[in-house]
């Protein structure tokens, strides 16, 4: 899940602006306020992890891709090029290796700055920070080395990741630690360990540098040689000395401060560096979990592979679907999702009877009047099927035999709203983001759409939907539901964005347990019908 996202600089945003999400986020506002932002800040970051050129640091244009934002100055706030734009994304840590870390809390907040050098098209990443939850207390920033090559200094211990995508060494670029907290609460269990095992640490300490002095093979006496025996001795003198915890915090804080992290694209990958003869590395895995050692390269990658997970569960459907055909030609394949527009839902439907027989039950519960009924071209035609649409109101009113239509044939809405129907009842655990759904949909059935919604974020789905609307019938309906006790008031985050001299800016209108809005609508809750009365 996806808790909140944080934009400057880009496209609509100027000064910085705060997005919070819930299971169920419905965002409104005026036109060109910048709704379309904020879901276009999430595709981008998608669109670029599954873009082909694996190393890039954004990829605001691909072929058939999700989201098209043009070049680096379109999207910059202002069109000025001397900004950085910044995108935070805090999401939910799933990662059992955090559990070694000192780190109690179950969200995290993994922020990106990219820039153009020297005002050249090129997109560089510029810094990462780590942050803790929602107050945006900095733990930890990172810095590029400045080249996409392996800085000499940590050619000899670079340990890759083998990844899915067979990554190269010219693709990784490395990241330095810049910034890195002092804050007594990251640091004091692993110096309560040692401070109790300082004994056991300096006897460690001691035999690895007795191994230096009499080693079984040859060492090669170079720099690294004398600069790891320098950090052994070093070691060994502070655990030999009265330390104290504002003093174990300044060597554990130095120690750490050399952390050198791989990037792909930008998303940290590992630790680069390689601190083999100081006190932590001693440790064997059960010692490290006791301990609760504050390692930032875990932290990074723990928040780097949870907005990943986040960014793979992301699935995003624009406001238009495509149109439907009176045929289809099955393609073969079996899909697991509708597509991005819809184009695979045929496919889906024709595999799957039992997602069928399901959509059928929320087409009556939603009283659209049709059930589905997915025919195939019989033996000689085995690879062409249609869609047809049953009307159930005339069947039971009249008596008759049924009365099937080709799709094509009814309502524009009901082929748009279709896919987002499907997704949201195949969906497990998934982030739907859907541009103005009741688009072509009568009042009745947006406030359905509610409905459906409400089911779709509990389990065993538990999915997440964003939603850019204006639709005020659907707000109407959670509300109802939080009155009834069917949701809680924080599933629901409602988000009002609205411009301003510096850009847009957003607000959540909370609502309490009674389904009432405790916050004031700005500029008052859908004015129009007040108006139109008057």
């Amino acid at each position: 899940m996806i808790h909140s996202l944080e934009l400057e600089n880009f496209k609509a945003f100027g000064k910085r602006a705060r997005i919070p999400f819930a299971p169920i986020t419905l965002i409104f506002g005026e036109n060109s306020a910048g709704k379309s932002t904020i879901l276009q800040a999430l595709n981008l970051l998608k669109q670029t992890r599954e873009s082909r050129d694996v190393g890039a640091p954004l990829s605001p244009r691909v072929e058939n891709g999700i989201v098209d934002l043009g070049s680096f100055q379109e999207m910059i706030f202002d069109h000025e090029l001397d900004r950085t734009l910044f995108i935070r994304v805090e999401t939910a840590i799933n990662n059992k290796k955090i559990l070694q870390l000192p780190y109690t809390e179950n969200k995290i907040a993994i922020e990106f700055g990219f820039k153009t050098p020297d005002l050249k098209p090129d997109i560089i990443l510029d810094q990462i920070k780590i942050s803790s939850r929602e107050d945006s207390e900095c733990i930890a920033k990172f810095i590029p080395l400045g080249s996409t090559e392996i800085h000499r200094d940590s050619s000899m211990r670079m340990r890759y990741l083998r990844d899915p995508r067979s990554l190269s060494p010219s693709k990784l670029t490395t990241v330095k630690c810049d910034s890195l907290t002092k804050d007594t609460k990251y640091w004091e269990m692993e110096f309560n360990w040692f401070s109790v095992n300082k004994s056991k640490t300096l006897e460690l300490l001691k035999e690895r540098l007795n191994e230096f002095r009499h080693p079984t093979r040859d060492l090669p006496q170079n720099s690294r040689f004398e600069e790891d025996l320098h950090s052994l001795k070093h070691s060994i003198e502070f655990f030999s000395s009265d330390f104290n915890c504002n003093s174990y915090i300044s060597e554990r804080h130095r120690n750490e401060m050399s952390t050198m992290l791989g990037i792909q694209g930008f998303i940290p990958i590992r630790s680069v560096s390689d601190r083999k003869n100081s006190w932590v590395s001693l440790l064997s895995l059960s010692e490290l979990r006791s301990a609760k050692i504050f390692n930032i390269a875990h932290l990074a990658g723990a928040a780097g592979h949870a907005l990943e997970q986040g960014l793979l569960n992301l699935f995003p459907m624009g406001p238009f679907r495509r149109p439907p055909e009176r045929w289809y030609i099955f393609t073969g394949t079996s899909p697991q999702d509708v597509g991005y527009r819809g184009d695979l839902l045929p496919d889906l439907l024709f595999r799957q009877p039992e997602l069928v027989d399901d959509t059928n039950k929320w087409l009556k519960r939603l009283e659209i009047g049709y059930k589905l009924d997915v025919k195939s071209g019989g033996d000689n035609l085995r690879d062409l099927f249609e869609v047809r649409l049953i009307d159930t109101r005339r069947r039971e009113r009249v008596g008759e035999d049924s009365i099937d239509i080709a799709l094509p044939d009814v309502g524009f809405g009901i082929s748009q709203l279709l896919p987002f129907v499907v997704q949201s009842l195949i969906s497990e655990r998934q982030i739907i983001s859907i541009e103005q759904p009741e688009v072509h949909v009568h009042p009745r059935l947006q406030a359905d759409l509610g409905d459906l919604l409400a089911e779709a974020i509990q389990r065993p789905r538990q999915n997440q939907f964003i939603i850019e609307t204006h639709s005020e019938h659907l707000i109407l309906r959670l509300q109802r539901l939080i009155y009834e006790k069917k949701i809680k008031p924080q599933e629901v985050s409602v988000v009002y964005v609205s411009r301003g001299p510096d850009g847009a800016k957003s607000q959540r209108l909370n609502l309490d347990e009674e389904g009432d809005f405790i916050d004031e609508w700005p500029d008052g809750f859908f004015p129009e019908r007040l108006r139109e009365l008057r």
